[in-house]
């Protein structure tokens, strides 16, 4: 059965492409649902598959032999891995891993069938190169934080962004924000209760609240 072309025309990806192209990429595709927390892709793999993300979100991060993590960039509703788009066009390995931060539900391409169509429309290829501009200010800004910029800072803004889009309310734990961060729970814990002694957040099991957002701008 063959996706609803007219749910292909709503994704900027494909919102300028012609008719024939879209009949063909609803014909071709598959939609899927990923439960949360579940591993897609790790480093050293084959892109078998294109995806772009319907709702939910994907965290793409790197990982050392330790097993510290830090977070490149996230992946929202709308957009697709730039990195698997460069695995795939460059018949290359997978350079990160990815997981699922929520319950993910995505539109899946075959590598072959979105590697053939970026070689035959332009369309695509335009907007390939605006989402690698995106992407890459977005890793280079994790660089920017990672290299020069204190913990507490980078623990505030996180907080800062992840209120954004989830209200005063964020549910996660000290671990989570480690692995976000590249760094160890107990800096994190230290921080956050330090945090919470100003009067900037509340915390309770697996959640932080955001009471004062002008203090922690102020970090």
């Amino acid at each position: 059965m063959s996706v609803d072309i007219e749910l292909i025309k709503k994704l900027p990806l494909f919102a300028a492409a012609s008719q024939s192209l879209l009949l063909d990429v609803a014909a071709h595709s598959v939609l899927k649902t990923i439960p949360e927390g579940q591993q897609i892709a790790y480093e050293g793999m084959s892109s078998e598959w294109f995806f772009v993300v319907l709702s939910g979100d994907v965290r793409v991060y790197k990982m050392n032999d330790s097993g510290k993590e830090v977070t490149l960039f996230n992946i929202h509703e709308n957009q697709s891995c730039i990195l698997t788009i460069f695995s795939i066009l460059g018949q290359k390995q997978y350079p990160a891993f990815a997981s699922t931060q929520s319950e993910l539900h995505a539109l899946m391409i075959p590598s072959v069938r979105f590697k053939q169509w970026v070689d035959e429309h332009s369309v695509l290829r335009d907007h390939i190169f605006q989402s690698l501009s995106a992407r890459l200010t977005d890793i280079l800004d994790t660089f920017d934080q990672v290299i020069f910029q204190r913990m507490d800072s980078r623990i505030a803004r996180f907080i800062l962004d992840k209120c954004e889009n989830n209200g005063d309310t964020v549910n996660i734990t000290h671990e989570q924000i480690s692995h976000e961060l590249g760094t160890n729970r107990v800096v994190i814990s230290r921080i956050l209760e330090t945090f919470a002694t100003e009067g900037s957040i509340s915390l309770s099991r697996a959640c932080i609240t955001l009471n004062n957002k002008e203090m922690l701008q102020l970090k």
